[in-house]
């Protein structure tokens, strides 16, 4: 990041950095902790979720030899239990401590949103 250059040769900037390292860090720390935890918070307040998690992973585990492990391709097949980490994200998003930045002016709803607002 010290060396990278935008289209008209600058470098970045140090708070930029800065904040792009924090980001790294933070989610290096805490984001699969706080999806797992926050998944099994939704599956136990919802049986019917949990019920169709369940049933994926059993269909996949049933199609695997006694002791083999899972491999890539069987998670690839998990697209239900994919799809309640992506809404368990969306609704706690794992890195709550950091924000984004806007880089222009722009608007929206009705709303202008300088540049540099967090």
């Amino acid at each position: 990041m010290l060396l990278e250059v935008d289209d008209n040769g600058n470098l970045m900037d140090e708070l930029d950095i800065a904040s792009r390292i924090l980001g790294l860090f933070i989610g290096i720390d805490n984001t699969s902790g706080v999806v797992i935890t926050f998944m099994i918070k939704y599956l136990a307040e919802l049986p019917g979720l949990y019920n169709e998690v369940q049933k994926e992973i059993f269909e996949i585990k049933s199609s695997k030899g006694s002791g083999e492990s899972l491999n890539w391709d069987d998670i690839q097949k998990m697209k239900y239990t994919w799809n309640v980490a992506c809404e368990v994200m969306r609704l706690v998003p794992p890195c709550q401590r950091t924000f984004r930045e806007a880089i222009a002016d722009f608007n929206y709803k009705g709303y202008s949103v300088p540049k540099g607002w967090k």
